[in-house]
């Protein structure tokens, strides 16, 4: 299957707005922009473990694998396209100048 930025999107925050309008009487209250801030930074930071466990740099409980670093960096796409859908950012568009960007300032 294969999608565009611009659908991930928008598809991650249909899911998380199913998702948020279920637990939100479960909890009582709604997943803010940041309560999804720091979930962001949880995953980055579950990111950084598999990656130094993959690099050999930290000691684990469970192996890290390939799949376990394609499985955290998936969750962090996902949270950081909710957090633009939540404030109207089209990523798609702002990616492909960040590309170019880089681009620019590192291939002269």
């Amino acid at each position: 299957m294969s999608v565009t930025l611009r659908d991930a999107q928008h598809l991650c925050w249909k899911n998380f707005r199913k998702i948020n309008d279920v637990l939100d009487p479960e909890r009582g209250k709604a997943w803010t922009p940041f309560v999804t801030v720091t979930d962001l930074l949880e995953e980055a930071g579950e990111v950084a473990a598999a990656v130094k466990g993959l690099e050999g740099h930290a000691p684990s409980d469970k192996p890290k694998t390939k799949e376990t670093l394609a499985t955290e960096l998936s969750d962090l796409i996902y949270v950081t396209f909710v957090l633009a859908e939540h404030y109207g950012i089209e990523l798609e568009e702002a990616f492909l100048q960040t590309v170019n960007d880089y681009m620019l300032k590192f291939i002269k």
